[in-house]
C-alpha cells in the first residue's frame, strides 16, 4: 500500500472504477437497469470527483464522521469525506482487497472491523490528507481509541481535530450543550480551511435535508403495508448513504428519494411487491449490513421474508427550525447525538433501544427480531438481555448472532443462513417450496 503516499491515487481509483460501473449498467437491458442503483453511483462518482478535486487544487477538504452535523460543512462550502465509506463500498468490487491487506494489519481483529478499516486506510494513506479533522466521540469505546490511533499516525501529524463532546440525555439542555460546541466547531473550520460560515446558506441546506427526512420518513411508513413495497435493507442503505456520506443537502439527492417514495406508494396502491408472498417480517435491530442485499435475496426465496424496517432505517428525526441560528444549530445538535442510528441507540440509556423495539414491532408487524451481534461492540452485547425481555413480553421470536456488519468473511453468509434458517423452523414458519 505504500504507492498510495498521498491518497490521490486510490481517489482516482475509486473515480475510474465507479465510471466502469456506470457503463455496465448502461449496458444492461431496460427490465434490469435500476434507476436508483445508478443515481447513487453517479452522486458518489461527483463526490470522488470534488475530494479529489480539492485536494489537488488546495480547496477545503476535511475528513469526518456521519452524524457529525454535515450540513454545516456543506453550507461552508467544505469538501468533506468519512474515512470508511468509499473503502466498504468498493469491496464487493475489488473481491474485498483491502479487507485481505487488512487481516495482515497489526491490529486486534477482534473488534469492529469498521474500525480497523478506517485505521488501516489512514495507516496506508488511502486518503488525501485533510486540513482538519471532526472526531467521533461516539457511540463507542473503540472510536474514540480509533482517534487516538490516528493522532499517531504519521500521515495526520499536524492535522488539527475538532471533537464533539455528546451528552447522554435527551433534554433541551442537552441539546444546547452540543449547540455551543456546534458554534467552536465553525470557527475551528473557518480558521483551518479558509472557508466562511453562511446562516443564510446554512438555512438552505437544512431546508434541503428537512425535506429529505420528511421523505424519508414517508417511506417508512409506506414499509408498514403487506406485502412490503422495498425489498429488504434497499431504503436504509440508499437513504443512509444519500443524507450521512454524500454531500449534505443535494436537491439531487431529494429527487431520488422523492422517486423511490413515489415507487413504493405505487405498490402499496397496486398491493405488490418483492416478496408477493409474504410471511415473516423481520427487523434487524442495528446497522444494515454490507452483506445485507446478499442476506435480503435469500430471505426473499427460501423463507418469503422480507426486513422491512432496522436501526439504520426507523429515522425519528424531527424538522428542523430554520427562523434563527440559534433554532438551527439546537435542531442540528439533537439530530446529531439523539436521531442518527447507532448514535442515538449506542449513546446514552438502553431505554431507547428497548423503546425504538417495540415501537417497531407493533408499528411494522413483526414476525421476527434478527439481531446481529456486532463484533466488537460492548453496547450491542450488553444490551441483548433487554431486547430478549422486550421481544418476550411481545411474544415475537429474536433470534442473536455474531457477525461483522463490515466483514461477511467474520461469520461466513452460509452460517447465519443456516441459524437463521434453524431459527424459523423452530418457531413454526415453513421455507418456501420451490
Amino acid at each position: 500500500m505504500a504507492e498510495y503516499v498521498t491518497g490521490l491515487e486510490r481517489t482516482q481509483e475509486y473515480i475510474d472504477r465507479l465510471q466502469g460501473v456506470l457503463q455496465f449498467f448502461e449496458t444492461l437491458p431496460q427490465e434490469k437497469r435500476n434507476p436508483v442503483q445508478e443515481a447513487v453511483v453517479g452522486l458518489m462518482l461527483d463526490h470522488s470527483k470534488n475530494v479529489l478535486d480539492a485536494a489537488k487544487n488546495h480547496k477545503p477538504l476535511m475528513c469526518t464522521w456521519y452524524g457529525n452535523c454535515q450540513e454545516i460543512l456543506a453550507a461552508m462550502g467544505v469538501v468533506y469525506y468519512n474515512p470508511v465509506f468509499d473503502l466498504m463500498f468498493h469491496l464487493g468490487l475489488t473481491d474485498y482487497a483491502d479487507a485481505k491487506e487488512c487481516d495482515r494489519f497489526n491490529l486486534d481483529d477482534k473488534m469492529c472491523s469498521l474500525v480497523r478499516y478506517a485505521v488501516y486506510s489512514m495507516v496506508n494513506r488511502l486518503h488525501p490528507r485533510p486540513d482538519c479533522f471532526v472526531a467521533m466521540a461516539e457511540p463507542c469505546d473503540g472510536q474514540l481509541m480509533l482517534h487516538q490511533a490516528f493522532a499517531e499516525c504519521d500521515y495526520l501529524k499536524g492535522v488539527p481535530v475538532y471533537t464533539i463532546d455528546p451528552s447522554y440525555g435527551h433534554t433541551d439542555k442537552d441539546f444546547e450543550y452540543v449547540a455551543k460546541q456546534l458554534k467552536e466547531m465553525i470557527s475551528f473550520i473557518e480558521k483551518n480551511t479558509g472557508a466562511k460560515y453562511d446562516v443564510n446558506k446554512l438555512r438552505e441546506i437544512v431546508d434541503e435535508t428537512n425535506k429529505q427526512y420528511e421523505i424519508w420518513a414517508e417511506v417508512n411508513e409506506l414499509m408498514r403495508a403487506s406485502p412490503a413495497p422495498m425489498p429488504s435493507f434497499a431504503v436504509g442503505d440508499a437513504f443512509w448513504a444519500l443524507t450521512q456520506h454524500l454531500p449534505c443537502g443535494d436537491p439531487r439527492a431529494t429527487a431520488l428519494m422523492g422517486a423511490v417514495r413515489d415507487f413504493a406508494k405505487a405498490n402499496v396502491e397496486k398491493g405488490v411487491g418483492p416478496v408477493m408472498n409474504e410471511q415473516i417480517r423481520v427487523f434487524w435491530p442495528d446497522l444494515n449490513p454490507l452483506w445485507g442485499d446478499k442476506l435480503g435475496q435469500w430471505l426473499a426465496e427460501e423463507w418469503n421474508a422480507v426486513v422491512v424496517s432496522s436501526f439504520q432505517q426507523m429515522t425519528p428525526y424531527e424538522k428542523i427550525d430554520t427562523s434563527t441560528e440559534e433554532s438551527m444549530l439546537f435542531g442540528l445538535a439533537r439530530r446529531a447525538i439523539a436521531e442518527v442510528p447507532m448514535i442515538r441507540q449506542g449513546r446514552g440509556w438502553v431505554d431507547v433501544v428497548v423503546e425504538d423495539l417495540r415501537n417497531e414491532i407493533q408499528n411494522n408487524s413483526i414476525d421476527a427480531v434478527l439481531f446481529s451481534g456486532h463484533q466488537g461492540h460492548k453496547d450491542q452485547s450488553g444490551i441483548n438481555q433487554f431486547m430478549k425481555k422486550a421481544c418476550r413480553d411481545m411474544n415475537v421470536p429474536l433470534l442473536s448472532l455474531t457477525t461483522s456488519l463490515f466483514d461477511e468473511r467474520y461469520t461466513p453468509l452460509d452460517k447465519v443462513k443456516s441459524d437463521i434458517s434453524n431459527f424459523f423452523s423452530a418457531n413454526g414458519f415453513k421455507r418456501n417450496v420451490h
